[in-house]
């Protein structure tokens, strides 16, 4: 059994479920077929329980898994050059994204990164939250079509609306069937990244063929062709105030270089997969939360009806919904959107007292780093007051780190809290969300983290 769902009582709390680790490393053939199905079904128990676990497989492939806070922060901040990005994320994310900001290296990704950062100002973001609360407004309307308490496909329902918050922000200029052809593409590409993963984890070359290459390669030019569209068909208007207009005209603070059509879609499409995918799948685990926790469900449509009063969801409410982020927070401990961080070894290394060989694959498991028996209290429990600001201010700075940590922390990290944000408080405020009684989504990593088998909850609307 490798899932579990302790149920709730109001004793004992909410354990919603979760994956059960192997007892030890799996070896090569059990490794490789775990990690196709669910990456995270490759975990070793260790890994929610030791700070370090170093395995090598039969192909001479090495993997170390690192969960604790002060080995990670030397990783990804003190020690960079010891710990650079591996070969894993170039053979997946390159085809498809290029030289952007997620994939670029040295100067390419600093002049990068100081381009695109004015465009993410926390509160210039807070200017796109009337196209976040109208995106939401009209998924709501579509429910109340629906008769009422019927069961709603929450996973798809985030990712379309999210996608729609996208192309009112980064994406703006698409027709409707370039919006459905990136979300179908979209969708075949992180459906096989797990094969590529795996081959680079156990130390297969990049040119061994696996069932899903083809589907990849076909799905990454198809992207690469559509945003090029999208982006040629914007070079012709006139200026739009929108990100992508402001991204258009962005220029490097120090030298006044501007972008070039190849890394505008190189960085277009990094922030549509990585912004869209990453906030639906937290949206989606936090309303499944919330159906299991009708308290909190409760306690937060009380703060939003406290915080808007009878007015439209605005900018100005955003920061004021408190325990609406500490919902939102807890959902991204025990589900982080991005489960798993890798980094290789570049030269022979001592790491938390063991010596680690050039070549080595670090894996920095989120996932387990967010349940760690060491690090949190009960951690399989549902709680957000762990986000209190009192609690929240003890924790070690890459014990939570659903945007990754250091210099190549996410950029969209701003954007990505202040939209769901926006999102979670406008659709508590119109339904009211209830779980099936029996549906126990697995969460599968595929780049962002997700429910096997979709999540259904039963949806009425409240206003």
């Amino acid at each position: 059994m490798s899932v579990t769902d302790r149920s709730v009582s109001a004793s004992v709390g909410l354990y919603p479920p979760t994956v059960l680790p192997p007892p030890q490393p799996l070896p090569l053939g059990r490794f490789l077929a775990g990690f196709v199905r669910n990456p995270l079904r490759t975990l070793p128990r260790q890994a929610y329980e030791q700070s370090l676990t170093v395995h090598r497989f039969r192909s001479g492939g090495k993997v170390a898994w690192v969960s604790d806070p002060d080995l990670v922060e030397q990783i990804l901040l003190h020690r960079q050059e010891d710990f650079p990005k591996t070969p894993v994320e170039r053979r997946i994310f390159v085809p498809t994204l290029g030289q952007g900001i997620l994939t670029a290296e040295g100067a390419e990704w600093r002049w990068q990164r100081r381009t695109v950062a004015p465009l993410f100002r926390h509160q210039e973001l807070l200017n796109h939250v009337p196209s976040m609360v109208a995106a939401a407004d009209e998924l709501a309307k579509r429910w109340r079509l629906s008769t009422p308490g019927s069961e709603q496909a929450i996973d798809r329902n985030m990712t379309d609306l999210t996608y729609e918050v996208i192309t009112h922000t980064i994406l703006a200029g698409g027709t409707t069937a370039d919006d459905a052809a990136i979300k179908k593409a979209a969708e075949r590409l992180l459906a096989t990244t797990s094969w590529e993963i795996a081959y680079a984890l156990i130390g297969l070359p990049s040119w061994v063929w696996h069932p899903a290459k083809a589907t990849a390669r076909h799905a990454a030019a198809e992207l690469r062709t559509i945003v090029g569209r999208i982006l040629a068909r914007r070079r012709v208007e006139s200026r739009r105030e929108d990100l992508l207009g402001r991204l258009l005209a962005a220029t490097d603070p120090e030298t006044g270089q501007p972008m070039s059509d190849e890394q505008l879609i190189d960085n277009l499409l990094t922030f549509l997969l990585a912004g869209h995918e990453t906030t639906a799948k937290a949206l989606t685990w936090a309303l499944y939360l919330l159906a299991r926790a009708p308290d909190w469900q409760g306690r937060l449509r009380a703060e939003i009806a406290a915080v808007r009063g009878n007015d439209t969801l605005a900018a100005r409410h955003i920061d004021l919904l408190a325990e609406t982020r500490k919902v939102i927070k807890e959902a991204m401990r025990l589900y982080p959107p991005v489960a798993l961080m890798s980094r290789l070894v570049g030269r022979d290394v001592e790491l938390g007292g063991q010596l680690l060989e050039r070549g080595t694959v670090i894996v920095i498991p989120i996932y387990a780093i967010h349940r760690h028996r060491t690090l949190w209290e009960d951690p399989g429990r549902f709680d957000p007051e762990r986000f209190a600001p009192g609690a929240e201010a003890q924790h070690r700075r890459t014990q939570f780190m659903p945007f990754g940590f250091g210099p190549r922390t996410c950029i969209g990290n701003s954007f990505a809290m202040i939209e769901a944000t926006a999102l979670l408080a406008a659709l508590l405020g119109a339904a009211r969300f209830e779980w099936n009684g029996h549906h126990e989504p697995e969460p599968v990593n595929r780049v962002t983290l997700r429910p096997i088998n979709g999540m259904p909850l039963r949806v009425t609307m409240v206003a």
